[in-house]
Parts: C-alpha cells; sequence; structure tokens
C-alpha cells in the first residue's frame, strides 16, 4: 500500500507526525519530512533511511501558505506526484475562554485550523489533477465532543473534522479520498507546544481526564484506517466510547463535563 508512494508530511519533527513518517518509510515510502524545526526535519529524516527508508527533509512554516504551495510544488516536480499527505502540525492550548485572549485565539487558529486549509488547499488540488491521492488531517477527540478548558484547541479541531467531511464527499468523484485521525490524549510534543491562559504550565498534560496512552499504539490504527478509507480514525477505545455517547446521549456527557470544569477550577486556574 506504502511502497513506492510518495508521502508529505507536516509537524513530523516529533510526536504523532514523527511516528508516521517512521512508519510509511519502514512500508518503503518515499518521505517528505516537513516540519517549523529544521533540525528537527533533518533529524527525523536520519531516522527515516535508517529504517529502511527513502526521506527528503524540508523546513515548513504552514502558516506561510505561499511556502505551502511551493513546498506541494517542491514533491510534484521531484517526485512527479503525491500519493498521500498528512496534514498532521498543530499546537495545544489549555485555559477556560475567559481567561484566553484574541491573541492566543489568533495563534491557535492560524496553525491549527488556517495552517490546515493551507496544505490541505495545496494538496487536495494536486490530488485532483493527477485523479488519486490520500489527504489525512490530523484533528483530535476535542474535535468530535465538548472539552471544556480547551476551548480554543477543541473549535479548531471541530473545523478541522468539518472539512474532512466536506472534501472527503467532494473528492469521492475525483479520485481523492480524504481521512482524519481523532486521537484522544497520546503523547506527543503537542503538550510542550501548548498556550496557557490562566492555568499552570502543564496544565494541558495534568488535567487530562484519561491516561495518556503511547503514541506508537496510534499508528498501527492509522494505518488500517486508510486501507479502510475510514473518514474518521478514532483512537484509543475510550475515545471511541466517548464519540458514540455523545452522539448517541449527548446529555449523558454533561456531569462529566461539568465535573471537568470544577476540577481545572479547583486544581489547576492561577487567578482568581
Amino acid at each position: 500500500m506504502f511502497r513506492d508512494k510518495v508521502v508529505f508530511i507536516t509537524g513530523a519533527g516529533s510526536g504523532i507526525g514523527r511516528q508516521l513518517a517512521l512508519e510509511a518509510a519502514r512500508r518503503g515510502a518515499i518521505v517528505w519530512v516537513t516540519d517549523v524545526d529544521a533540525q528537527a526535519a533533518r533529524a527525523v529524516g536520519d531516522e527515516c533511511r535508517a529504517a529502511g527508508g527513502r526521506s527528503r527533509e524540508r523546513a515548513l512554516d504552514v502558516t506561510d501558505a505561499v511556502d505551502v504551495e511551493r513546498a506541494i510544488a517542491e514533491v510534484v516536480a521531484a517526485d512527479a506526484r503525491l500519493d498521500y499527505c498528512f496534514n498532521n502540525a498543530g499546537i495545544g492550548f489549555a485555559g477556560e475562554f475567559r481567561d484566553s485572549t484574541i491573541d492566543q485565539w489568533r495563534r491557535v487558529l492560524d496553525v491549527n485550523l488556517h495552517g490546515v486549509v493551507h496544505v490541505a488547499h495545496a494538496a487536495f488540488r494536486r490530488m485532483v489533477v493527477q485523479e488519486h491521492g490520500h489527504l489525512v488531517n490530523t484533528a483530535s477527540l476535542a474535535g468530535l465532543i465538548p472539552t471544556p478548558g480547551l476551548s480554543a484547541y477543541g473549535a479548531s479541531k471541530w473545523a478541522v473534522v468539518s472539512l474532512t467531511h466536506a472534501l472527503r464527499l467532494e473528492g469521492e468523484g475525483l479520485g481523492v479520498k480524504v481521512s482524519a485521525i481523532c486521537p484522544g490524549f497520546v503523547e506527543s510534543n503537542i503538550y510542550r507546544r501548548t498556550l496557557v491562559a490562566g492555568l499552570k504550565p502543564d496544565a494541558m498534560r495534568t488535567m487530562a481526564p484519561f491516561p495518556i496512552v503511547p503514541v506508537e499504539g496510534l499508528i498501527p490504527r492509522v494505518f488500517a484506517g486508510l486501507a479502510r478509507n475510514e473518514a474518521l480514525i478514532v483512537y484509543p477505545f475510550y475515545a471511541r466510547a466517548l464519540w458514540w455517547v455523545w452522539r448517541l446521549m449527548p446529555w449523558a456527557t454533561k456531569a462529566k463535563g461539568l465535573a471537568q470544569v470544577d476540577k481545572i477550577r479547583r486544581e489547576f486556574r492561577m487567578v482568581g
């Protein structure tokens, strides 16, 4: 499925993106490793080659639409096509809405939504021209159920899920597949790249209401989901369970949500 395929990954310098790159490399893909941190991208590229794959590395800030378009053009110029695009770059946000600033919202939406749109816009149109390809957006469980204390992050991920559903329908008759990865609390670099409003600095990690699971467990689920062309790849089990409960009985999740708000205010809030 991935042998000799051209795979482009954003935010590939660490966490989920790094593991996606390594797994694609092990499966024989030509992997384009991109990250805002050029040194991290090079290091992951070296790991991909050590795993027996082929890799090209590039610094990329997804908030720069012009450079994103240029990067996708470079992929097609070098390798003649784009088979998979993992639209993965993102940052976190933790804090109550009343404590957040407009600048924080702009930053989160600029990376998590506009950055996703920039990459999707460039990659999707290339895939339409070649009449094949799979766009894979990284969303979150926070894009499927209400997430108090993660308002800006959750809003950006709900938007990514909505975008995924729309593009999936538009792409079906054009040969382009579109999916979204929706992980729960998975170990990644996002906890270090979290903006905080009125909470303790490590709040996004420590206030997680469920265990943070190793990222390595997510990757087989992602590749299996892509093989089945699933619209939403939700992991781990508790994330799938909560998603189903929210869809079938949204009222049943209210008590859990209110308890989480109370916990945030008691244990993690630093302002009056």
